[in-house]
Formats: structure tokens, C-alpha cells, sequence
């Protein structure tokens, strides 16, 4: 039987935790790991929202990056980047605009400029700011009460992309059906995936976001299949639809998420005329079993690195099964 989240746990509620109120299927829901309740720059402890993380195996913290300066200077820095690209090209585009109105802009006739910025957010992270910004406090104090303070914090090898989604059908075959972040990029499935929104939207409702299956991630490392184009799957993605209710998360500038490595979870396409931005970044415990056992190896891509198909052959399926 599908769990049904609308109903509050009074066990996961604390005095800290502000419940956001969203429309599904026309019905008021209140999710309690859906938060607008803090901001990094005065982020005490993770303490009232770890019980709810255990739980539902993610948090959204609402404009949490108000008024951040290490948040800031990354932003400012890209906002830098594409302002460079306008005017090598001479490009009339409002510099003043939100990032991803000005990298809509500019991609509508510079498109492979867009690619030189991604590169610059994607394994590694290279800019300094970004740098700092994943190593910002409070979110060293999130992974630390989830994974404990003695964790070996580390970043995988695929672990930092900054994902740039641009508009339209045709760019929708990039977005991910059901899957888990683990058997993409292994290292350790005690993993946690940060989710630092860079864009800002006038109706964020249709922007994309994720598909999330709560809970789900208490079942561990489920089996999955590469398909031929080479797109890793969960194999029993039947089971999570049946036992888990689906929820939509939508995104805006300065919001921020983590979430478990093995949430299920697939992409949504952007409806907007308008680039969905955000900075992912993972960080693996390499004090994990399976991560010590596997030499704390990272898939570095197909074919190369620790495979999932190798870490752990009696779950990977093949895709003629």
C-alpha cells in the first residue's frame, strides 16, 4: 500500500520545521521535508530535520541561500562568465537579468558557449567560489549529522555537475527516467547528493525539477539495467510506483536540497521558454563497507572506473532480460 505523505508524523514534526503547502491533484498536501525555515548563513544544526531525512530521504530547504555570500560570489561569478561571452559576440542580452534568462539568451544563437561555462561546474567543479561554496558550513553540518562526524567525507569522480536545462521537447531525451544516483557514480552508497538552485523563475511550478519516490531509499541499492543508449535504470521501477506515492519538486533561486544517493528518482521536463541551472555535488562516506571493500572507486563513465556491473554483479541486469 502506497504511504500516504499527506498525513503529518508527529514523531517527525519539531518546532523548527515549517511545512510548505503545495497543489496535487487540486488537493492542498503538506510535506515536512519541505522547508522555509532556515537560511545557511545563521544554519545552527541539522538536528530537528535529521529524523525527517532518515525518513523520506530528502530535504528542500526553501531560499535557504538568501543573503549567502559564498552562494553570492559563485553566482556572481557565472553571471561574470556569460557577460564575458555577450560581449565577445557583441550580443544585446541584459546583463542585470537572472543567470538563466541571460544563458536562454545567449544559447539561442552561441549555443556551444553554454557548454564551456557547464564544463567549468562539471567533474571537477573548477571555479574557486564553487569550491568554497561546497564546502560551506552548514552543509559540512547536514553531512556530518547524516553520515556521522568520524565520516571520511569525499567527493566521486562524477560526483559535480552543473546541470543546464535548456527548453523545449527536444532537450528532454538528456532528463533521467527512475533511477538512483549510486550505480551511476558508485564510490560509497552512503552518499548524499546537494542540490543548489542557481535559476529564478516567475512560475517555478513548470520549470522541470525532479520526481522523487520518498522513502524509497530505505531499500538500499536496487537492481538496474543500462539501456542500449546507455542510460542506467532502475529494473524494477514497477515495484517503487506501486509502493511509494510520487511527488514533484520544483525549484528557485537560493533554494537548496539534499538528497540520499539511493532516492529513487527521475527528471521532469522544463515547460518554461526559459534554462532551469543548478549545481549538483555528492558526497560519498568513505568509511562505508561496500566503499572500503570497492577501494573507495568511482565510475569515471562508460567503460571506465569501477563499473556498477563489477561492484555488484548480482544487481545489475541485463537490458534483454
Amino acid at each position: 500500500m502506497k504511504k500516504d505523505l499527506s498525513e503529518k508524523d508527529p514523531e517527525l514534526e519539531s518546532a523548527h520545521a515549517k511545512e510548505t503547502l503545495y497543489v496535487k491533484a487540486n488537493q492542498k498536501i503538506t510535506y515536512p521535508f519541505d522547508l522555509d525555515s532556515e537560511r545557511a548563513i545563521s544554519f545552527k544544526s541539522m538536528e530537528p530535520y535529521l529524523d525527517i531525512f532518515n525518513e523520506y530521504g530528502v530535504l528542500v530547504f526553501r531560499n535557504f541561500f538568501d543573503g549567502d555570500p559564498l552562494y553570492d560570489s559563485f553566482y556572481t561569478d557565472l553571471v561574470s562568465l556569460a557577460s564575458i561571452i555577450i560581449e565577445k559576440h557583441d550580443l544585446s542580452i541584459d546583463t542585470s537579468a537572472p543567470l538563466n534568462k541571460i544563458l536562454t539568451q545567449i544559447s539561442k544563437t552561441h549555443r556551444k558557449e553554454i557548454g564551456f561555462i557547464y564544463d567549468l561546474g562539471t567533474r571537477p567543479l573548477k571555479l574557486t567560489s564553487g569550491v568554497k561554496l561546497k564546502s560551506h558550513n552548514a552543509i559540512i553540518k547536514m553531512l556530518n549529522a547524516v553520515m556521522g562526524e568520524d565520516a571520511i567525507l569525499a567527493h566521486p569522480y562524477l560526483g559535480e555537475t552543473l546541470h543546464i536545462f535548456p527548453p523545449g521537447d527536444e532537450n528532454f531525451k538528456y532528463n533521467l527516467p527512475m533511477h538512483q544516483d549510486y550505480p551511476y557514480i558508485l564510490q560509497s552508497p552512503e552518499q548524499v547528493t546537494a542540490y543548489i538552485n542557481l535559476g529564478c523563475y516567475q512560475d517555478n511550478s513548470k520549470n522541470g525539477g525532479i520526481r522523487i519516490w520518498p522513502g524509497s531509499h530505505k531499500e538500499g541499492i536496487s537492481p538496474s539495467t543500462v539501456l542500449p543508449n546507455s542510460l542506467r535504470i532502475t529494473s524494477n521501477t514497477e515495484h517503487f510506483i506501486e509502493q511509494y506515492q510520487s511527488i514533484d519538486i520544483n525549484f528557485d533561486q537560493g533554494d537548496f536540497a539534499i538528497f540520499d544517493s539511493l532516492l529513487q528518482h527521475e527528471g521532469i521536463q522544463n515547460h518554461t521558454d526559459c534554462t532551469r541551472v543548478v549545481q549538483l555535488v555528492r558526497y560519498s562516506n568513505l568509511r562505508n563497507e561496500t566503499s572500503t571493500h570497492n577501494h573507495w572507486q568511482s565510475s569515471e563513465g562508460i567503460s571506465k572506473g569501477l563499473q556498477f556491473a563489477q561492484a555488484h554483479k548480482d544487481l545489475n541486469i541485463d537490458s534483454d532480460a
